[in-house]
């Protein structure tokens, strides 16, 4: 989504002017109107360049939820918001996230809201962050608000760092056999070229195949890092459009081992995210417009869209999820029984930490998972260059005895 600048003034006629995320004007301008604010302009922000924050990495999850959870602290404590912001601030050591917090702190001290000055860094606080800190701030709730949106991104920060941990090995096989092969074209076919070329033999069609990948890394190896580096801008520049976050949204569901991985991570952030959001007073349709707009996969981000229209259109959730096609079976039963008894937060909860067990216990078996994938790749790249190597060494006597 793009970033626009606005202006606004709120109830008393002051003039308001930051910066929100957000898919076209229209949507900004309904979401100022909703914070209280009457919007005068949006206006696209343009691209900056600063020297300052050359180099400067955007912060982690982890920073934003350690961060959450000292503030979490601090207000429990009875520490007021201006000096908790000042406190924060202070001790970040990612840059942004402390030029974030300095002029945060600097709006609230002025006296805008704590949730419009936050929105005001689309780049730093996603949608569902502000949401929770808005839901907190209008009820007075934000202990509440602020414990519940570090308790997922904590989850979250946990599920993240064990699919990295689980995906180590095969990073590892695959650039090990990597190295293998370009040592092989470097070192190990080449002398096999000259020999062959002194008889005009003719090869097999795989050691044909290695010998033209073994001069594409050994003479024109720059024709293989060109067409790399532009495939790989190619694929960033596409996957940036509609149609390729379709394509990659596809695919991350179609993949195997880690399609049924991101599915049911998915169906466990779904879970998470509406039961905390239904606990902190957000009407399930707002809920669910925010849950959408933080899902990464756009064909479940649709079918949460699709919920809430069914439910403005008068269906329950669980009705309205029958006509959608990513959430778990276990998640439409769970939704049917607690709108019945009246406890659907809690029943959804429950099931989020179900499939959070149920990712748990699939990374840690994912090694067994994806070794025969492994295993059929190895498999293919040795026997490839074994019948590069070995069917010419088997017509040796032939080529040597009756060269053309």
């Amino acid at each position: 989504m793009a970033v626009y600048t606005y202006r606004a003034r709120d109830r008393a006629g002051q003039l308001v002017a930051g910066e929100m995320e957000g898919e076209d004007p229209g949507v900004v301008r309904e979401h100022i109107a909703r914070d209280g604010l009457i919007p005068i302009a949006v206006t696209p922000k343009p691209r900056e360049f600063s020297l300052a924050l050359l180099g400067q990495k955007k912060p982690t999850s982890k920073d934003i939820s350690n961060m959450t959870r000292q503030f979490q602290v601090m207000f429990s404590a009875g520490t007021p918001i201006d000096r908790i912001l000042l406190t924060l601030a202070k001790q970040q050591k990612n840059v942004v996230l402390q030029k974030a917090l300095t002029l945060i702190q600097r709006d609230v001290a002025t006296g805008i809201r704590l949730s419009v000055a936050f929105k005001k860094h689309p780049k730093v606080f996603n949608t569902l962050y502000t949401s929770m800190l808005e839901v907190g701030e209008t009820g007075g709730a934000l202990n509440i608000a602020l414990k519940e949106m570090a308790n997922i991104m904590e989850k979250e920060d946990v599920i993240y760092a064990k699919v990295k941990s689980a995906t180590l090995y095969p990073k590892i096989v695959v650039g090990v056999l990597g190295v293998v092969c370009w040592g092989m074209l470097t070192f190990v076919i080449p002398p096999f070229k000259e020999f062959y070329a002194k008889y005009n033999a003719d090869l097999p069609i795989p050691t044909q195949i290695m010998l033209f990948a073994s001069k594409m890394v050994t003479t024109y190896w720059y024709v293989p890092v060109i067409i790399i580096g532009a495939s790989v801008y190619a694929w960033k520049k596409f996957a940036a459009t509609p149609q390729g976050r379709r394509f990659k949204s596809y695919i991350g569901f179609k993949i195997p081992v880690f399609g049924r991985l991101n599915l049911l991570v998915a169906n466990a952030r779904f879970g998470h995210l509406t039961a905390a959001l239904y606990r902190s007073g957000v009407p399930l349709t707002s809920a669910l417009s925010v849950i959408a707009g933080t899902m990464t996969n756009v064909f479940y981000a649709a079918d949460v869209m699709t919920l809430k229209t069914g439910i403005e259109h008068g269906a329950s959730l669980s009705k309205a999820m029958e006509q959608t096609k990513h959430f778990e079976p276990m998640v439409q039963e769970a939704c049917a029984v607690g709108e019945k008894i009246g406890r659907i937060d809690e029943l959804l909860e429950s099931i989020a930490k179900f499939y959070d067990e149920e990712v748990d216990s699939m990374l840690k078996n994912l090694s067994t998972l994806i070794e025969p994938i492994l295993l059929v790749l190895l498999f293919g790249m040795v026997l490839l260059l074994a019948l590069a190597i070995y069917l010419p060494i088997w017509n040796i006597s032939r080529v040597v005895l009756h060269p053309h």
